[in-house]
């Protein structure tokens, strides 16, 4: 890799590693566009809107694989990824874990859910959205897997309300300058530099909206236009310039006093093991198993280690439901 070589965090932007949108990523196979697995197709499925009115002005879409099942299990994407790109992934762990009640969700802004910019940093926002939405379905205490920014917003929950948590999974976390600087431009900062965006109309011809419109139809693009180009950078602004102030912490989204103060009863971190993986250096892995309570750092490249770890975790910290 270039960047290597000449230390521009502009050349990471072709990291493997860096989650992209639009479920489009043909890398990490466990989780972008995951082939099924044995039992798949035999999975009892439950797809649902949920309006989160008056608490939160927002719809959001989730899926729920094995509903009947007893012990309850959040998937939060990565990146700017939604349940088209991550819903395989959540497919596999039901399909080999009948006991376990999967629920995957497409953050505001994201797949099928609903949009609203907000006036918090958007990973604060997808927080408060989560703690509402597990207040209308009735789950909880759970276990929760985040990937990367999935598990931003996830990490944010645990810190607001830790009532929800019985368990944490982190595949990966995110930290670092590099990580700070990159996706703060890639997924936020770099609209703030296209002068051509005065209206949403721009906005829509943007590859994310776009791919957002030709997903949610007539009814994605009036709900993109219900909105200010004004707000909408806004938010651009505050998210991507939040997210960059975290690159001298162990985690991006997070203070080393924040980690330390969670109360998770587990956590545990899956890296896939690459040494050099600038958005998720294995390096904050290790040191945020110094600051987070009974936590441990484990390698799982792919889905047969993954369920290997996270399956016997899940299932002796997250109590039934009855």
């Amino acid at each position: 890799m270039n960047e290597a070589a000449t230390g521009d965090v502009d050349e990471v932007e072709e990291d493997v590693t860096l989650f992209k949108s639009a479920s489009n990523n043909s890398y990490y196979p466990v989780y972008f566009n995951a082939l099924p697995e044995p039992g798949v197709d035999d999975l009892t499925v439950e797809k649902m809107t949920v309006d989160l009115r008056p608490e939160r002005d927002v719809s959001l879409y989730l899926e729920i694989y094995n509903p009947q099942a007893s012990i309850p299990l959040i998937v939060t994407p990565g990146g700017m990824g939604e349940i088209d790109g991550f819903g395989g992934f959540a497919r596999n762990v039901a399909a080999a874990a009948p006991d376990l009640k999967v629920i995957i969700w497409d953050r505001r802004n994201m797949g099928r859910s609903g949009i609203n910019f907000g006036s918090d940093p958007l990973s604060m926002e997808e927080a408060e959205d989560l703690h509402v939405l597990l207040n209308r379905l009735d789950i909880g205490p759970a276990a929760f897997y985040g990937m990367s920014s999935g598990a931003r917003s996830n990490m944010v929950l645990a810190e607001r309300y830790p009532e929800h948590m019985a368990c944490f999974v982190i595949a990966p976390m995110t930290g670092g300058p590099l990580a700070a600087q990159q996706l703060s431009k890639e997924y936020y900062l770099k609209y703030l530099a296209d002068e051509s965006l005065t209206s949403m109309e721009q906005v829509a011809k943007t590859p994310l909206w776009a791919a957002y419109i030709e997903r949610n139809g007539a009814g994605g693009q009036e709900e993109l236009m219900r909105h200010d180009a004004a707000d909408f950078l806004a938010a651009m602004k505050r998210t991507g310039e939040h997210l960059r102030s975290y690159g001298q912490k162990v985690t991006l989204g997070s203070t080393d006093e924040q980690l330390a103060a969670l109360t998770v009863p587990a956590t545990l971190i899956l890296h896939h093991g690459q040494e050099i993986d600038y958005l998720h250096p294995i390096a904050h892995s290790r040191a945020a198993t110094t600051l987070l309570q009974n936590s441990t750092l484990e390698f799982a490249p792919t889905l047969e280690p993954i369920l290997e770890l996270m399956l016997p975790f899940v299932r002796e910290h997250t109590p039934a439901e009855t």
